[in-house]
């Protein structure tokens, strides 16, 4: 048997950058293309975040995972967020716009609960303004589980045929997982073929374990949140963060890891 090991890596491109949280989102959105590190030099930093690459936000429970990804989905426009936990007290403190339904045609688009709402995301749209939603009801007794699994999927369908959303995807295994919702092969096709549509994914689960790998692999940029660091701060302000060429730490202890998938 033959054993190979990898050569160790370019000492520029090990370096760690620290960036406050504005200058994080500065870079993510592509207006942040170098900053100096410890020793006052300038380093060119990774990639922006593009439309149609992808986001994996990954940590326990409780690490301010969702605050995270609200926080960093400033940089974009059209955000439409779904929300599988059912009326996360995160997501609903974001100050999107909820609704409980899809937009319908017919007569279902007059007499529907949210059309009207739909109408004047609609509308904002058409003249040039940002839309961001939150798509979910309850989730409190059975019939509330299986109707929000069933607008899930729904709503999975809607975004690739509509294109051009930042699709974000709250909890990502309770959709993926086998146990769960079951969804995880609509959210493959989306993480596999949005591209060409300039969708981009974002998705925040605990642990790998029990979703989809694809997750991961079609993921540009990646983030690891720490339960120690944030456990008990309330997770209400977004975190300060870091960016470097392939590492990114904080001392809220994220770390995005950028080009490694």
């Amino acid at each position: 048997m033959t054993v190979t090991t990898a050569s160790d890596p370019d000492a520029a491109q090990a370096q760690v950058i620290w960036l406050p949280w504005e200058q994080y989102l500065a870079w993510l959105g592509g207006k942040l293309r170098a900053a100096s590190n410890a020793d006052g030099e300038r380093v060119k930093l990774g990639p922006a975040l593009a439309p149609g690459h992808h986001m994996a936000i990954i940590g326990p429970t409780g690490c301010a995972k969702t605050t995270h990804a609200v926080g960093m989905l400033s940089i974009r426009k059209y955000v439409f967020a779904l929300d599988p936990k059912g009326e996360d007290e995160t997501l609903t403190a974001s100050g999107y716009v909820r609704v409980r339904e899809l937009p319908l045609t017919g007569i279902s688009a007059l007499t529907g609960k949210d059309q009207r709402t739909w109408r004047d995301i609609q509308k904002r749209i058409d003249n040039g303004g940002e839309a961001r939603v939150i798509l979910g009801g309850g989730a409190r007794t059975d019939t509330q589980d299986e109707a929000l699994r069933k607008l899930m999927r729904e709503a999975i369908t809607y975004s690739r045929h509509a294109g051009g959303w930042t699709l974000y995807v709250d909890e990502f295994e309770l959709l993926s997982s086998q146990r769960m919702m079951k969804l995880g092969d609509m959210i493959e096709r989306m993480l596999i073929t949005a591209r060409r549509d300039r969708t981009s994914v974002i998705t925040t689960f605990q642990a790998p374990a029990w979703v989809s790998k694809h997750a991961t692999r079609q993921a540009r940029k990646a983030v690891s949140r720490s339960l120690r660091k944030w456990c008990g701060t309330g997770g209400n302000s977004p975190p300060s963060s870091t960016s470097s060429p392939n590492t990114t730490r904080s001392p809220s202890a994220a770390a995005v890891k950028p080009g490694l998938w």
